[in-house]
């Protein structure tokens, strides 16, 4: 798979099978992270690899999954088996200002995943007080997100945006279609 395929097939995953994801795999999705393109080179990001089966089930309840979808919520047996904490270090970066370092971290690490053929759902509707006392944070770190990863158990795919209409949906056959804006629309021509 090169880059462009792992663009083109990655795609948020809410339902996962059962499978535990080990820590060589979260490190190696982390490894990732850590090589994205950081402001000023300061690469003030933390990550915290969770799949401990009981600090998993304890995040669970903090997330709100699916906005645009009735039923989105993964139910029991299609939870995510572990998750990465993205964390921003405020000893390292004082201004607290970590968006554009945490979005191309987990750009890499979804791209990386994709690849390895596992699934991922970056979550940012997280009650961040709730979850950093169950991670047991230290006042230092800032939660960002959480990276769900999982063995797919859906599949998902971009369609044509119809009427500006952005909203992700569930077809006939259960599959998520993701509506993307065409190229024309989205290049400025002067």
């Amino acid at each position: 798979m090169n880059v462009r395929e792992a663009i083109e097939k990655r795609r948020t995953i809410r339902k996962y099978k059962q499978t535990p994801i080990d820590l060589t795999t979260l490190h190696e999705l982390i490894d990732c992270a850590r090589l994205a393109a950081y402001g000023a080179n300061m690469q003030p990001l933390k990550f915290m690899a969770v799949n401990d089966t009981a600090k998993v089930s304890a995040l669970f309840p903090h997330i709100k999954w699916a906005g645009y979808l009735p039923d989105g919520a993964p139910k029991e047996g299609e939870k995510p088996t572990a998750y990465i904490a993205i964390l921003g270090d405020t000893d390292i970066k004082k201004n607290a200002a970590f968006e554009t370092d945490a979005g191309a971290a987990v750009t890499n690490m979804m791209l990386r995943a994709t690849e390895l053929e596992l699934g991922t759902c970056w979550l940012g509707a997280i009650n961040r007080e709730k979850i950093s006392e169950a991670l047991n944070l230290p006042e230092n770190l800032k939660l960002l997100y959480l990276l769900a990863v999982g063995e797919p158990m859906q599949e998902s795919q971009i369609c044509d945006m119809e009427n500006g209409d952005v909203k992700y949906f569930e077809d006939e056959n259960g599959v998520i279609n993701v509506p993307k804006r065409s190229l024309e629309e989205i290049i400025v021509e002067d």
